[in-house]
């Protein structure tokens, strides 16, 4: 006899932040108004805590993102484009300003539309955004070409950095609200005019916040956000040719569709694309430290984050006993709803993706050695598909899907190692490189194993860089092509003044 599936009950159904939610669709910004989409269309926002529709967003198509194109290019060739960057970081404070002003309202409505815990969205996605803000306000004001001495001392020469003009932003779901502001804070401080597309499946917060920036004093189009498809919005984006740059953030085959469709218009294009990264961990490493880290870079935001430590190699000499630890760990990371403040890890992004997650689970169980996770919760509050146990298998071969494909959720797969180089070499055995992990007390081995890896980030006895503004990466392979950090949105040119002899 099949066992009825637990009824769910909703401990937060009254929470008065409900209220935060409007009962109307949330407009697209345009030209500096908030409209509803030409053709009246909306989406539904679904929270993956219960696969439940919470709120409508305007859906754009390619009439609004003509209209939004336009607007940008009036600002970008008209009042925004001659701004100072003075003027720039001065917008920028003030989104900032209206960041920390809302921050409970945007760290709730990220928390539901996301999946992400509570907690986290005011420790990590609120300040990041607010630092990202300030960080490029400051550079806004410090922008700098150079001065070359030329072989004719008749000729002077100026490099002056420019803003692209008009820049296209096209955002992940597993980061929605840091992810958005960072980028746009970079684009504005360039000089550019910016259209921010958050990814559909999380759009709540950073429509909400187009709301709130469309109360700022900013010239109409310097900032306009359209929602909906990628195949819709963000190629009709790609597409027009008053957009001067693509910069996207997302999946391989995405990525590779708009560099096929920007192709014939030879235009700027960004990609920071996936990764499968390798951890290696010594025999002579700190193991506290190595599994604290390797935890949070195998299992941070439910395994949804790109640069996540999702392959393991562990020197044969500690490998057992780093399992047992490892799995340990993962087994005590309190899994629940986002709304709870003690909540490590919510649900994945939605019942879909959660599919794709529980089908690579059934595929590891026929690779390597189910350690720990693997199976539904059993519970009422998380017996829906998008909570997912962090999993680990141990004893995979390189060779295996699990070890080899980007799994995107709390998913991790390890396999013993016994020399360095033998080591390097399952790790690089990879089409991507985004980033790399290792561990060790050895200086030397630290420095080897650092050269060897093939990846745009190495962190070394951590996981995760603590200056993503300071020191951008750009992925190696199918992980990232186009250029990091502020320098992407702007471009050199190069004045040579001839000057006459003095009369």
């Amino acid at each position: 006899m099949a066992t009825a599936a637990p009824v769910r009950t909703d401990r937060y159904a009254d929470d008065p932040r409900w209220a935060l939610i409007s009962p109307d669709p949330y407009p697209l910004l345009i030209g500096g108004s908030l409209r509803q989409a030409a053709d009246g269309a909306t989406f539904n926002a679904v929270s993956p805590r219960d696969d439940r529709a919470i709120a409508r967003i305007a859906l754009a198509g390619p009439t609004d993102v003509a209209a939004a194109v336009r607007g940008a290019r009036d600002a970008a060739d008209g009042d925004w484009g001659r701004t100072t960057g003075r003027q720039r970081a001065k917008l920028l404070e003030q989104i900032a300003t209206v960041i920390e002003t809302h921050a409970d309202e945007l760290a709730f409505l990220e928390a539901v539309d996301a999946g992400k815990p509570i907690a986290s969205v005011h420790y990590s996605d609120i300040s990041i955004s607010l630092d990202a803000l300030r960080f490029f306000a400051g550079r806004a004001q410090a922008i700098a070409g150079r001065a070359a001495t030329m072989p004719d001392s008749s000729v002077i020469h100026h490099e002056y950095l420019e803003p692209l003009g008009v820049v296209a932003e096209i955002l992940p779901w597993n980061g929605p609200l840091w992810t958005g502001v960072q980028r746009m804070a970079a684009i504005l401080a360039a000089g550019n005019a910016a259209i921010m597309k958050p990814a559909q499946m999380a759009s709540l917060s950073f429509m909400r916040l187009a709301q709130l920036l469309a109360e700022l004093d900013m010239p109409p189009g310097t900032i306009s956000v359209v929602a909906g498809p990628g195949p819709v919005v963000g190629e009709a984006l790609v597409g027009d040719p008053g957009v001067d740059m693509i910069s996207f953030t997302g999946g391989v085959e995405a990525g590779t569709r708009i560099l096929e469709l920007a192709a014939s218009q030879v235009k700027r294009v960004s990609l920071e694309l996936g990764g499968k990264n390798p951890n290696i961990v010594c025999d002579d490493a700190n193991l506290d430290g190595a599994v604290f880290w390797s935890k949070l870079g195998a299992f941070g935001n439910t395994g949804q984050i790109c640069v996540c430590g999702s392959r393991i190699l562990v020197q044969r000499g500690v490998y057992d006993e780093f399992v047992e630890r490892l799995s340990a760990e993962g087994a005590a990371m309190r899994v629940g709803d986002p709304l709870d403040d003690d909540t490590e890890l919510g649900p994945v992004i939605s019942s879909g993706h959660a599919s794709k997650v529980w089908e690579y689970i059934g595929v590891g169980k026929g690779e390597g050695r189910l350690v720990t996770g693997g199976e539904r919760y059993a519970d009422a509050e998380r017996s829906i598909s998008t909570f997912i146990p962090p999993t680990v298998f141990a004893d995979v071969s390189p060779e295996c899907r699990i070890m080899r494909e980007e799994i995107f959720g709390p998913v991790v797969a390890l396999q013993p190692f016994d020399t360095l180089p033998e080591a390097l070499q399952i790790a690089n055995d990879t089409s991507y490189g985004l980033a790399s992990g290792l561990f060790t007390s050895n200086l030397d081995r630290a420095a080897y194993l650092s050269r060897g890896l093939k990846a745009g980030q190495v962190y070394v006895n951590q996981w995760f860089s603590p200056g993503v503004l300071e020191a951008p990466s750009h992925g190696y392979k199918q992980s990232g092509f186009g250029g990091v950090g502020m320098e992407k949105y702007m471009q050199a040119k190069n004045v040579f003044t001839r000057i006459g002899e003095p009369s």
